[in-house]
């Protein structure tokens, strides 16, 4: 076995099929932990070659079945095994936790690592009486390193991931910040509306008295026709009583509609519900902002974005469809972003409208077609 390539492809086939019938992981998390098991072997056996070379060249020379070789074999293996066992396990959660993509052909290495293992014993054969210390120890210290370049490797990609986590987690806030900002501008904006319309009521108010003081009652009600007609023009209707809504609607409408995206609304909420704005901001910013993002990439016919919220018998239910590309990239039951800066990672806005929904005591789901996505969100405010 340990001079054969063709015996470490039948222990790989082997082993492959049996874990992948016992166990729900992906053939890339497989392959790398039955490479590194056999590069566990490997060492063992390396140590007690280069300890047969070292101080047993009797034993090393010898072509024959030795009783020798029992405790020879099995004590490295019972000694190194658990170790490394553990060392091995601990490598693969860093691995199994970092869920990106990039890290998916990662076996290639300790499968690099056992070829070159096969060249050192093909080119420098343990068989050869002069060269049987040094081959056995290159052995032994190829081993070695390996599972140093494996320890570092894994560390590398665990920090990288959090990195990377970390980033999206920034982007996230900073998104909710300006969600936050938003509604800030709108309550000033509005304050200062309301502060402008009561300085123009004295004004309209001198009017309509001189015409009423003078008996012009017919130029009175001609003026205040004319100051309702201005005043309707002048003001947005709400889209339903719910501020946080309202605003967050409007804004991402006008940039919908400047991109050439049809909108329709069917809203119906309150504004005294027992969520928070906060909560409320989180899970339509993100609905509308995913919406707009991937309405923008559809065909034509495909360009739209429907928004319903009910409320109703003391849960509320928000539901928004829009067109689509039609692509989806999917890993472990988990929608993947599009985006060209996330690399096919989890999407943090789905992730943060689920968790704002079950904190509610409700779910959110997400579905699709060729053509529509479909976002479902059910909330129990008195919850």
């Amino acid at each position: 076995m340990d001079y054969e390539l063709s015996s470490l492809t039948i222990m790989l086939f082997i082993g492959y099929f049996c874990l992948k019938s016992v166990v729900c992981e992906e053939s890339s998390h497989i392959l790398f932990v039955l490479c590194l098991s056999i590069h566990v072997q490997y060492l063992s056996i390396s140590v007690t070659y280069f300890a047969y070379a070292a101080w047993f060249p009797w034993i090393a020379t010898s072509s024959g079945y030795l009783p020798g070789d029992i405790p020879g074999h099995a004590l490295p293996l019972l000694l190194i095994a658990p170790p490394f066992a553990i060392i091995t396990g601990k490598m693969y959660n860093m691995l199994r936790k970092a869920e990106a993509t990039a890290y998916h052909r990662i076996w290639y290495i300790p499968m690099l690592f056992l070829l070159l293992y096969f060249v050192q014993v093909y080119f420098y054969p343990v068989s050869e009486k002069d060269t049987q210390v040094e081959a056995n120890l290159m052995r032994l210290i190829l081993m070695i390193c390996a599972f140093v370049t494996y320890s570092q490797l894994a560390s590398a990609v665990a920090q990288s991931s959090k990195a990377t986590e970390k980033k999206e987690r920034h982007i996230q806030l900073a998104h909710q910040l300006d969600l936050q900002r938003s509604r800030t501008d709108d309550i000033e904006i509005h304050a200062e509306e309301i502060r402008r319309i009561r300085h123009d009521h004295r004004q309209h108010i001198q009017v309509l008295k001189g015409l009423l003081e003078s008996g012009d009652t017919d130029k009175a009600l001609e003026y205040l026709n004319e100051y309702e007609t201005s005043t309707a023009a002048n003001i947005q209707p709400a889209l339903c009583e719910n501020f946080v809504v309202n605003t967050l609607c409007r804004r991402y409408e006008m940039l919908a509609v400047q991109s050439g995206i049809e909108v329709i609304y069917k809203l119906k909420l309150a504004q005294d519900i027992k969520i928070a704005g906060c909560d409320l901001a989180v899970i339509i910013g993100n609905l509308w902002e995913n919406a707009v993002t991937a309405a923008l990439d559809a065909d034509e016919e495909h360009q739209f974005i429907r928004l319903y919220i009910q409320e109703k018998e003391g849960t509320v239910f928000i539901r928004m469809e829009n067109g689509f590309s039609g692509i989806i990239y999917q890993k472990d039951g988990q929608i993947l972003s599009t985006k060209s800066n996330r690399d096919r990672t989890p999407g943090i806005g789905i992730a943060s409208i689920k968790s704002v929904a079950a904190s509610y005591g409700g779910i959110a789901e997400f579905d699709y077609t060729p053509d529509i996505f479909t976002a479902s969100v059910l909330l129990y405010p008195g919850r």
